[in-house]
């Protein structure tokens, strides 16, 4: 489980994520906070390889579990993880800001 220093330590030495992954991480975090250790569904075509979720994924962010019911397209449904959480909290004040002014725009838009 990686503390709130490790976090800082890896973020010193490989940036942090971009906004749009910071964006999706706290999206899900949310979602999760809120319904409970709820999982958000990709199809893992979707996944494997995208460049939006590997490196949450490979920096331990994000997790996922692989669902196939039997039929073509097989589902990945992602958690966040401890870390992620604790990423997100670190940054909490920018990307809730950031998260409720992406709100309202999608509601002007509308």
């Amino acid at each position: 489980m990686a503390t709130e220093e490790e976090i800082m330590s890896e973020v010193r030495s490989l940036g942090r994520l971009s906004p749009h992954q910071e964006d999706v991480l706290y999206s899900i975090a949310l979602k999760q906070d809120e319904l409970g250790r709820e999982s958000t569904c990709l199809l893992l075509d979707k996944l494997a390889g995208n460049p939006l979720y590997e490196p949450l994924i490979e920096r331990e962010y994000l997790t996922y579990d692989t669902f196939d019911h039997g039929g073509v397209n097989r589902v990945a449904s992602l958690y966040v993880t401890l870390k992620g959480l604790r990423y997100c909290i670190l940054f909490a004040d920018e990307l809730s800001r950031r998260h409720g002014e992406l709100h309202l725009r999608r509601v002007a838009e509308r």
